[in-house]
């Protein structure tokens, strides 16, 4: 009876002793988790530094095969800006696993390390060192705030939301308009080009404007031709007119005027060959527009045939300039949209113009789409061969935004803090549109008026990753 009574008593002070070495007085409760941590060196220093942690569960047995995140914060201070970075862990046996981390100053520092350890749910703790302070001050400890089958919350105080710099701003409609940048080649504008044809042959003279590039008026002399066929045309014109009264002499003044004024010869040219009442057999071929002479392809002494273009001149007045935008651009260039544009050269100098014509096709090599744009040239400083750049504003009306560097890119999604209440935040996954300026067009996943989180998204996310609450992180 004594033997037995003594073997009782003797399992209930090992069970005593099991249980006291199970909980040391130091180790820290995070979820279903017993965590000890040791600082090495201690005080932490301005450089590298290790932190030695071990892992237990309830009933103080090791736990091996846990992955560590790390993540240190020194918030904003006057100029200077934010500083942080991650630890590196490094498994060990026995639940004991050690983290590097480098500290560039002394100061006050936020530790955040999350537990992620089979069998048990997510883990985290917070604690501030103050190198060259010895020891550590734990700042927050727990678990992650997800339910099963609940939204995934992220607990930030608000004070520690200020200390990271976290801002907000609100979901809401606004006017968005897209900015297309593309190169261009200044070209004369096809509407604005007149050529002088010759309706006859001719000898040429003598030439008035015999230089390429040379400026003209409408109705300046151009050059001086002989022409037997017209001398001809004009003779049978003036005999016809000299013949007023016999009978079908009408019919044939009319038919010689016609056939001389179909070969160009104006009005006043007319009036003065009745008035002469002798046929000239040189005329004078005067520009018909005003403008730069473009082409010229006549020589004093030379024999112009019927058909052939003599000059061609255009007003570079008003210009075309030939954009090529991207593939991508298509579905937003219309006709009649603002442009703006400026030599790639001088700076300050932009010009105002207009969207004309998009083409239909792709070029299938370049795989970008041309657009025609229209502008003044009332000073002549863009000339035909120029390249430019050129900005297309499209409108795109009153659409549901937010800020783009409120978004937090994981492979092909996108995500956004989401305040749900005081110190709060939820991780929603957006489907954006178009990218216009600063704002993301919100086509799914936001509600207007919510408010997200637009500053220290870097910092949210690292905290998120490690309390379990961001949705598909790091899948494709």
């Amino acid at each position: 009876m004594k033997s037995t009574t003594s073997c009782a008593m003797a399992l209930v002070a090992l069970a005593a002793c099991t249980r006291s070495k199970a909980t040391p007085a130091d180790a820290l409760h995070a979820g279903d988790l017993l965590v000890q941590i040791a600082i090495d060196p201690d005080p932490p220093r301005a450089g590298d530094n290790v932190l030695h942690v071990t892992l237990t569960d309830a009933q103080g047995k090791p736990v091996d095969g846990a992955r560590l995140g790390f993540v240190y914060d020194m918030p904003a201070m006057g100029a200077m800006p934010e500083m942080k970075g991650n630890g590196d862990s490094k498994p060990l046996a026995g639940g004991k696993y050690d983290v590097s981390y480098g500290l560039s100053m002394l100061g006050d520092w936020y530790l955040t390390l999350g537990i992620e350890a089979p069998g048990h749910p997510p883990a985290e703790l917070r604690f501030k060192v103050s190198p060259p302070h010895k020891g550590y001050s734990v700042e927050s400890r727990g678990g992650g705030t997800r339910r099963e089958g609940g939204p995934r919350i992220l607990d930030m105080n608000p004070e520690r939301q200020q200390l990271i710099g976290v801002a907000y701003a609100r979901v809401e409609r606004r006017p968005l308009s897209l900015s297309l940048r593309a190169s261009g080649r200044v070209e004369v504008d096809e509407t604005q080009v007149a050529d002088v044809v010759l309706k006859y042959d001719a000898y040429v003279e003598k030439l008035f404007v015999d230089q390429t590039g040379q400026p003209v008026k409408a109705g300046q002399p151009l050059l001086t031709l002989y022409s037997p066929e017209l001398l001809a045309s004009e003779q049978d014109y003036l005999v016809a007119a000299r013949s007023q009264g016999v009978p079908g002499s009408e019919q044939l003044v009319r038919a010689a005027e016609e056939r001389l004024r179909l070969w160009g010869l104006s009005q006043a040219q007319m009036a003065d060959l009745r008035q002469r009442g002798r046929a000239e057999p040189r005329i004078t071929i005067h520009s018909p527009s005003s403008g730069v002479v473009l082409e010229k392809n006549v020589v004093a002494g030379t024999r112009a045939m019927a058909g052939s273009v003599l000059y061609r001149i255009g007003n570079l007045g008003r210009i075309w300039v030939q954009a090529d935008l991207f593939e991508s651009d298509a579905p937003y260039v219309q006709p009649g949209h603002p442009a703006t544009m400026r030599l790639p050269w001088a700076t300050g100098a932009t010009w105002k113009g207009t969207v004309q014509f998009v083409y239909p096709t792709i070029d299938e090599k370049t795989r970008s789409m041309r657009a025609r744009l229209a502008f003044s040239n009332a000073r002549l400083a863009l000339k035909p061969g120029m390249f430019v750049d050129v900005n297309v504003e499209v409108p795109l009306g009153n659409r549901l935004a937010i800020p783009d560097n409120a978004l937090l890119a994981s492979g092909e999604h996108r995500y956004a803090f989401v305040k749900r209440g005081e110190g709060q935040l939820q991780a929603m996954e957006v489907k954006v549109g178009v990218l216009a300026g600063d704002y993301d067009e919100v086509l799914e996943g936001l509600s207007e008026g919510e408010e997200v989180a637009t500053q220290a998204t870097f910092l949210l996310s690292s905290e998120a990753q490690l309390r379990g609450a961001l949705p598909r992180w790091g899948q494709p």
